[in-house]
């Protein structure tokens, strides 16, 4: 598939991703959401199966040959963000708004599944394609939740695709990890307890603030001064929160953190040296502490072989000077419990046009993508699903 989607096609998606980025739901709760895929999937004759870790969706197109089973995901759930854009299709819904580019997933994918049908796959090609709408992708595990379900047990998928917009990358281009694309997660609270008092007199007191304020500084150099040059973590603490008044030593501080890794044995090495480094100061400030260390998302490691697959459909399709091999990052993704499960690959789309103002990191209150992004992420996981069916 090399032709570009009709004007009225490309008016269909981004009609379809305004009325997704217009109206966002937090995880779990995306019903309107999932209402308007139904919606879309019903006018298609699609046949689909909701509720699905509560509101989940997923839609199956069947050929007429056998074939191989294939899926291709896309998360739906938006941010606890106000929107700062002042554009026609800015969020109605205050506080919430899709600034991680899900809206543009959904259309995605939707506008795959029109592609397919109207280009009579169902009787030119083979196999089956499973479209799975997902839940809760920012910090909700739905991933792991759908697959936990059942839905997929006698399901023999042998490869699951996703594609994600991607604002550091130019709309037309593509990159794609050849193994570890995103970091393993944990999240970290400490709880320092002293001993609190006026804050004329600090000498009667073991001050929890001061303690913490110490530790802060002493746990980034965990990654500087304990890690291998060559091997990469981040260790970010996020939330302090301490006191009631100005002149009161509180009894009590809260520290709260992210770790994050593309290296299980690094994993188990930070968290060691963390335990140690607070125990530390638990004694040098003659404080208690608790720690809490919970573990995220798991890394997404995407098949090194459908990786260079989907590389090669995205060279063929878009040139291969459009193609970049792609550094891991740091940030979470929980498509890596289905790629666990199945093994599979996550493509970066490119969305940024900084002379039309898409310059936006994920995640920004200002995040908004060139919708010309949708058309290419259509067009390219058309062609990978297409060519994998007929392998």
């Amino acid at each position: 598939m090399s032709d570009e989607l009709s004007a009225s096609f490309h008016n269909w998606l981004v009609d379809l991703r305004h009325q997704f980025h217009q109206f966002p739901e937090l995880q779990y709760r995306e019903e309107k959401t999932g209402a308007k895929i139904c919606e879309v999937l019903e006018s298609l004759s699609v046949p689909f199966q909701t509720r699905v870790a509560k509101t989940g969706i997923v839609a199956r197109l069947t050929s007429n040959r056998k074939g191989p089973v294939v899926a291709f995901r896309a998360d739906m759930d938006a941010l606890p963000l106000d929107e700062a854009n002042n554009v026609p299709y800015k969020s109605q819904c205050r506080g919430i708004m899709h600034a991680c580019g899900h809206d543009a997933h959904i259309t995605i994918a939707l506008g795959i599944i029109r592609w397919l049908l109207e280009n009579n796959w169902p009787q030119k090609g083979s196999g089956e394609i499973l479209f799975i709408f997902q839940p809760a992708e920012e910090g909700g595990a739905g991933a792991k939740a759908m697959l936990e379900t059942g839905i997929f047990k006698a399901e023999p998928v042998e490869a699951v695709f996703a594609g994600h917009v991607y604002p550091d990358l130019p709309v037309g281009d593509v990159g794609i990890a050849p193994e570890v694309a995103h970091a393993a997660t944990n999240e970290i609270i400490i709880r320092l307890k002293g001993k609190g008092g006026h804050g004329a007199y600090p000498h009667q007191c073991n001050d929890p603030i001061v303690a913490g304020a110490y530790l802060v500084t002493q746990l980034q150099t965990i990654i500087s001064r304990n890690l291998p040059p060559l091997e990469s973590a981040v260790l970010t603490i996020g939330r302090f929160h301490a006191g009631t008044a100005s002149n009161i030593i509180p009894e009590e501080a809260l520290l709260e953190g992210t770790l994050r890794t593309l290296n299980p044995v690094v994993r188990r090495q930070i968290l060691t040296r963390l335990e140690e480094v607070v125990r530390g100061v638990e004694s040098a400030f003659d404080i208690s502490s608790t720690i809490e260390t919970s573990k995220g998302y798991p890394m997404l490691v995407n098949n090194p072989d459908l990786a260079n697959y989907v590389r090669n459909c995205a060279g063929e399709l878009l040139g291969s000077d459009h193609v970049h091999l792609r550094k891991p990052s740091m940030g979470a993704e929980d498509f890596s419990y289905f790629c666990q499960k199945w093994g599979g690959v996550m493509a970066n789309l490119g969305c940024s046009d900084p002379e039309k103002g898409f310059q936006h990191g994920l995640h920004s209150p200002h995040f908004d993508i060139d919708e010309r992004v949708l058309d290419i992420g259509v067009r390219l996981f058309v062609h990978v699903l297409m060519r994998y069916s007929d392998q």
